[in-house]
């Protein structure tokens, strides 16, 4: 295998692939990056046997061939590099020797044939998906998804794709989103799926450009293909909670607030808040609430925000970066709080709507002592 390509090029697919690569394996073949040069092209692969990414950059083949080369040793060095074209050449020993101007790199890689081989995935659906509306639709879940790997069905963000809408819904049991996108099309149902966060936030990662994105779903695999690069996934298995069980309805006591302020006072106020539960209290008042923090050993802290209050006056506890998770993951100037009482679930919505979008969010407050 013998090719040249420009640093800038390399360094930008090692930027792709790169954080695929698992910190913790007892496989230590995980930790190369697959160089494949066929066809022109150079592609980069990599895996943690759930999440695998492939990407392809220009390159010139002069002869083709595949090798995998530790992965964060080759990024350590490209990225330091000016952008200068490469020569890149591997031996029969798999011995792989980087030279540019007068300089030279040598790595000890493997046989392409020792890199786990990825398993032929049959297509059972396909879909289009415009771009932007899936990077908002999955910075807007996956934040609320579970880190607890007892409960694995929470750790991915559900996605449930019908003939006239589509929705994501996540929770870790304290948070929940649930969007439903009403303009979606697609020619029939398709099973749900619960999509893990890593190939989500890689996805995030790699979107660009304006054009739609096809997603394949396979019997345990979502393909996410996007104009230079390829995530695939196994899908989380287990049943996805029923999650509209845990959604209040006919709430009678609601709070409209500016998000900004509300931000703000959070953060400010949350620096005197106890540092285990980080709890906070609130007063709803008819044109204001009274937010107090109180730590023992810190002190205590007051804010008090004008607000729109319908409903009985009435006291309520919540984790502080519970509720600044919610309101930095919407858009709109105001929000909406709806509420029926102080240990039932909180609804949280934007005071306008985007177009065929419903967004809904939902906190668990906590229960505060006599």
């Amino acid at each position: 295998m013998k090719f040249s390509i420009p640093c800038s090029e390399l360094k930008t697919g090692l930027q792709k692939v790169i954080s695929v690569i698992p910190t913790k394996t007892t496989l230590p073949i995980l930790g190369h990056i697959l160089f494949e040069a066929r066809n022109g092209q150079l592609t980069l692969t990599t895996t943690d046997l759930e999440v695998t990414l492939k990407t392809q950059v220009q390159a010139t083949i002069e002869s083709e061939g595949s090798v995998t080369i530790p992965g964060r040793l080759i990024f350590d060095v490209v990225r330091e590099l000016p952008d200068i074209p490469l020569n890149i050449v591997k031996d029969e020993n798999n011995r792989i020797v980087l030279t540019f101007s007068k300089n030279k790199y040598s790595f000890f890689g493997e046989d392409a044939n020792n890199y786990p081989k990825l398993p032929a995935i049959d297509v059972k659906y396909e879909i289009t998906f415009d771009k932007k509306k899936l990077k908002r639709y999955v910075e807007k879940t996956v934040f609320a998804t579970s880190t607890d790997e007892l409960r694995p069905a929470l750790m991915g963000v559900l996605f449930q794709v019908g003939e006239n809408d589509y929705k994501a819904v996540s929770t870790d049991g304290h948070r929940l989103v649930k969007i439903i996108d009403k303009s979606f099309k697609a020619q029939s149902p398709i099973e749900d799926v619960i999509v893990p966060v890593k190939a989500l936030n890689l996805l995030l990662k790699n979107i660009e450009g304006d054009e739609d994105i096809k997603i394949s779903f396979a019997a345990n695999y979502i393909v996410f293909d996007l104009e230079s690069a390829s995530i695939s996934a196994t899908l989380i298995e287990g049943k996805y909670p029923d999650y509209d069980k845990v959604i209040p309805i006919n709430e009678h006591k609601k709070l409209i607030i500016d998000r900004e302020k509300f931000i703000s006072s959070l953060r400010t106020i949350s620096v005197l808040a106890n540092k285990i539960t980080q709890q906070i209290k609130i007063n709803l008042e008819p044109d204001k609430i009274i937010i107090t923090s109180e730590d023992m050993d810190l002190g205590e802290g007051i804010e008090i925000i004008e607000a729109e209050y319908t409903g009985e006056q009435m006291e309520i506890g919540f984790n502080s970066n519970y509720l600044l998770d919610i309101l930095t993951h919407l858009d709109s100037e105001n929000v909406i709080f709806t509420f029926n009482t102080s240990v039932s679930a909180t609804l949280v919505f934007p005071i306008t709507q985007e177009e065929n979008e419903d967004i809904l969010m939902l906190v668990m407050p906590i229960k505060l002592k006599d």
